[in-house]
């Protein structure tokens, strides 16, 4: 048995999943239209996901992580807990034609994407991976250093060495990925930690426990699936009972643990008694977490795509404040482009533009939307990129703007980095796009622009920097890259 870690989804096993999903939705009573809407949202994703070349490509894994956490993972939740599809929603028709429409936008950037592939990446071409081992240890090292630095020295506001190489830092998920991958193909598929590896998760772990927060303490055992599934790493029982197990204990405890951060002393004796105590009355946080986001249901506040708490799932999707930003949209008018206009204006450095303006509309549509208080000016709200697209230009802004702006970063970010076949490096912006394909609204394809460089800038850093940090180690014989799935060990 091997982690799924698709090139391709079948068009065959994608009809039979979206029609078993439109049955289903037509039993409990969904509108005729929503439903079929769903099931051409599904069959044009998987078009989108084979053109962009799987999750082995960044524009890939934007497709999929953008098309399942956006609305397919909340379908399917939808039909398990028997709710029809279109219910909590205010403007469900509309919502779901906003959909559909920008699906077909980002089929078409991934076709426009797939004819102007370049056959040889600039990745590649300037900084081939040289030493994997030395990649591994080396960033380890530095990672682990960096996170102790951040720990006692101020980072001095935008602008500075220390918040720029803060904002670039992935060292240790680049590590806990190319360890693994490493070993697996050292041990020839044996194994797929060591004893050191082990402990580096296991720090990295309790870094996502010190800091309360859901992506910390997911990106380790997001890391090593990844890493197993690009590896085809063949799993043990043991292997198969450790990732129900952390599955189960993540998705049933992870948001109300992460919900605790509103405790935090700011002191490392204080956090570390939170941390003990938190970790100590997992199932009293996790009700207390269930009754809190019932409250808000029952009180119509917040942004609740199902009947009752689904824990996670309740962050898995982003129909419920699309629907919400649209149905504001149709109330009170389109925003205009200004998001857009901001967000290329990111891709300046701060070093080049220190007072350049920094987007943070998440919170201004919230406000628009009435679930944040006037008061409120630091929390931030995700949205989809299609939900604002309309928001900032109603259908043109979907039909015209969005694709553009993901023909422009899915070109950008393909050209530079291509697949992780071309380098290993490139595995560190599909963990970084898993995060900002779903929740980066229309920021999300500039963000693949801004993404580039830095990953670019890390093989640089693993072909001329890292393996001085491994010099003093014993030298072993050194695996270079991921060439194709075929070498792959296992």
């Amino acid at each position: 048995m091997r982690i799924p870690y698709p090139e391709r989804i079948s068009y065959t096993g994608a009809t039979v999943f979206a029609t078993a999903l439109l049955a289903v939705q037509l039993l409990e009573h969904t509108q005729i239209y929503f439903a079929f809407c769903c099931f051409a949202y599904i069959f044009i994703a998987t078009a989108a996901f084979n053109l962009a070349g799987g999750l082995y490509r960044p524009v890939g894994a934007y497709v999929f992580f953008n098309a399942t956490l956006t609305l397919i993972v909340g379908l399917v939740i939808k039909v398990i807990v028997g709710e029809p599809a279109d219910s909590n929603l205010l403007t469900p028709l509309r919502t779901i034609q906003v959909y559909l429409l920008g699906m077909v936008g980002i089929l078409i950037a991934a076709y426009i994407e797939n004819r102007f592939r370049r056959p040889r990446p600039v990745i590649s071409t300037l900084f081939p991976m040289k030493d994997m081992r030395a990649a591994y240890i080396g960033s380890a090292i530095i990672g682990m250093v960096a996170k102790v630095v951040y720990l006692y020295v101020p980072t001095g506001g935008n602008g500075t060495f220390l918040t720029a190489f803060h904002n670039m830092d992935n060292f240790l998920p680049f590590a806990l990925i190319i360890g693994v991958i490493y070993t697996i193909r050292a041990s020839n598929g044996q194994r797929s930690l060591t004893p050191g590896l082990f402990l580096l998760f296991a720090l990295a772990f309790m870094i996502g426990l010190f800091a309360f927060s859901k992506q910390a303490l997911y990106t380790p055992p997001v890391c090593w699936v990844i890493a197993a599934g690009i590896a085809r790493f063949k799993l043990k029982p043991v292997n198969v009972i450790f990732i129900i197990l952390i599955s189960v204990m993540l998705i049933r405890y992870g948001p109300a643990y992460a919900f605790s951060r509103e405790n935090e002393t700011g002191t490392y004796g204080g956090d570390a008694k939170l941390v003990w105590y938190s970790m100590t009355h997992l199932e009293q946080l996790r009700i207390d977490s269930t009754e809190g986001s019932q409250e808000l249901i029952d009180t119509n506040y917040g942004l609740n795509y199902f009947n009752q708490p689904e824990g996670i799932f309740d962050r898995l999707e982003m129909i419920s404040p699309d629907d919400a930003l649209i149905y504001a949209t149709d109330r009170d008018g389109f925003f205009g482009y200004e998001p857009v206009k901001e967000y290329f204006e990111n891709l300046i450095p701060h070093f080049l533009w220190p007072d350049k303006p920094v987007p943070y509309f998440g919170n201004m549509y919230a406000h628009e939307i009435g679930v944040l208080s006037s008061e409120d000016t630091g929390t931030g709200v995700s949205f989809g990129i299609s939900g604002d697209a309309y928001h900032e230009g109603n259908f043109f802004g979907v039909i015209v703007v969005e694709p553009f702006c993901l023909i422009a970063g899915f070109l950008v970010i393909s050209w530079m980095l291509g697949s992780v076949y071309d380098h290993p490096a490139v595995i560190v912006s599909i963990l970084m796009i898993s995060h900002a394909a779903p929740e980066m609204a229309m920021g999300g394809p500039i963000f693949l622009i801004q993404i580039s460089p830095v990953i670019v800038l890390l093989a640089f850093t693993c072909s001329y920097i890292l393996p001085v940090f491994t010099s003093v180690f014993e030298r072993k014989k050194p695996i270079a890259s991921i060439v194709s799935p075929a070498l792959a060990a296992g």
